[in-house]
């Protein structure tokens, strides 16, 4: 029986002579095409043409974020673009190290040494380490801090769940730099599928209009000074891309699907993996209360108004269990919690102002009310959907914004979102159909807000009464 060790040594010799052609499977489609490149992609990469470049600022690059975002493509991408250099690479998926080869992480770099016959510390040439899934090893963090501190001719490139940045320690934080990759948004989804690229400039000059405006006057008048191109951009685009969009397309792995049947079971195992994976994984949970989340989250999708009550009396869950299940579903991104505005963020759990829970991804909302159905109405079905849409871009755009908050009106009436820039207050209502003016007048009031803006499927239109905005959803998309 071969050793523990005989078994690295033929795994890495594997990996090393099939990682090319593993990794052209995320890289090319169907027709042996290159798929377009996502934009975090650029930044990730880079970070490592600096470090090639003799940087060696920032060689500890970790991708975190929702599972089913892209993050192995990504990786996949960026490790056949280094096909060829002068260097050594290694491309590891931890899932398979520790669930099918049993062996640590350390081991398999104590092993990789001995294969190229050097120690870190004597490397004659730059070591590009592209690591997948790495929560899947108990002691990633401090390994990769190891070979960080060991030499400055290693490039870590990891990629990681979200539920990564729960366990991160100080020195972590300060050695690695952490980028996180989000759903798709509707211009990425047209490029994957359609290879339609965004128009330059575009994008920035419609967040510039809808977040960076003075007056609502100021917006109207931008986003018409953009309708020129914006009506280029959409030549040839059907309605059916936006209902696909919206249902499914901002997980990258369902885009090439048309079996509507297959896509919502693999929304739905994606959501099993995190349940039975990321969150398990944290101890905090019985196995009795694990295998009640995934009725929790569809109690969630179905519900009108959020309420922990109901929630803990429905399942039988203590309310303090109950939080403790909404915070991992927001550590894992599964779920985004928008406070109520003026609640007191240190005492969540004292507030009479309740949050409101939204999903990540619109397209897990859209597999519970395809496979399971939902009691609520058409209209308002999809505008929940609408909602956690909206709420997908927005963080999104406020990622790395520490200066700006989303919270919304937990009057009743009151506005879905309250965007917060300094003494600057953007109201913000979502919905589908037609959409008046009154909800956003008063949380406008009450708010003191400079302007609002109403995301809907009606055309562009400017109130100087409410100085409101209503933009259609197909500029929003773009934004």
């Amino acid at each position: 029986m071969a050793s523990s060790k005989e078994k690295i040594v033929s795994f890495l010799n594997e990996q090393i002579a099939q990682a090319d052609f593993r990794a052209q499977a995320y890289v090319l489609d169907e027709e042996n095409k290159r798929r377009p490149q996502r934009s975090v992609f650029v930044k990730v990469k880079s970070y490592l043409d600096n470090f090639l470049e003799g940087n060696v600022a920032n060689r500890w690059v970790t991708l975190t974020g929702l599972r089913g975002a892209g993050k192995t493509t990504v990786l996949s991408q960026l490790f056949v673009d280094t096909k060829g250099k002068d260097v050594y690479r290694l491309f590891l998926s931890l899932d398979q190290t520790s669930q099918i080869l049993g062996a640590p992480l350390h081991e398999i770099i104590s092993t990789y040494e001995d294969l190229i016959g050097r120690s870190l510390e004597s490397l004659d040439k730059p070591l590009l380490l592209f690591l997948d899934e790495v929560q899947y090893d108990s002691k990633w963090a401090v390994v990769l801090k190891t070979i960080f501190d060991r030499s400055n001719k290693v490039f870590i490139f990891a990629t990681g769940s979200a539920a990564l940045l729960m366990n991160i320690n100080t020195d972590v934080a300060r050695r690695a730099v952490f980028e996180k990759l989000f759903p798709l948004s509707f211009t990425e989804y047209l490029k994957i599928k359609m290879q339609k690229y965004e128009v330059k400039g575009l994008g920035k000059g419609i967040r510039d209009a809808l977040f960076s405006s003075n007056t609502g006057s100021d917006v109207y008048e931008k986003i018409k000074g953009l309708e020129k191109k914006i009506n280029e951009y959409y030549l040839g685009i059907t309605r059916h891309e936006f209902d696909k969009y919206l249902n499914y397309g901002s997980l990258p792995f369902m885009v090439a699907s048309n079996n509507e049947a297959i896509v919502y079971d693999q929304i739905n195992k994606t959501l099993d993996r995190v349940v039975s994976g990321d969150i398990v994984s944290t101890g905090k949970f019985s196995s009795d209360i694990i295998s009640k989340i995934p009725g929790i989250l569809y109690a969630v999708a179905d519900m009108d108004a959020f309420n922990f009550k109901t929630i803990s009396d429905n399942f039988g869950i203590s309310r303090p269990k109950v939080m403790e299940i909404f915070d991992s579903l927001e550590n894992t991104e599964v779920l985004h919690r928008i406070y109520a505005h003026g609640s007191h963020l240190n005492q969540v759990g004292s507030s009479r102002k309740p949050s409101k829970f939204l999903f990540s991804s619109p397209a897990f909302r859209a597999m519970y009310y395809k496979m399971i159905g939902n009691i609520i109405s058409p209209e308002n079905a999809k505008g929940k959907l609408l909602e956690d849409l909206v709420a997908m871009y927005l963080h999104r755009i406020l990622n790395k914004n520490p200066g700006k908050s989303l919270t919304y009106d937990a009057a009743q009436g009151g506005a879905d979102f309250i965007l917060g820039m300094g003494n600057q207050r953007i109201i913000i209502e979502v919905g589908a159909g037609k959409k008046d003016y009154r909800q956003v007048i008063a949380t406008a009031k009450k708010f003191k807000s400079n302007y609002s803006l109403i995301i809907s499927e009606e055309n562009l239109e400017y109130s100087k009464e409410f100085e409101a905005v209503k933009i259609p959803l197909r500029i929003f998309l773009l934004a």
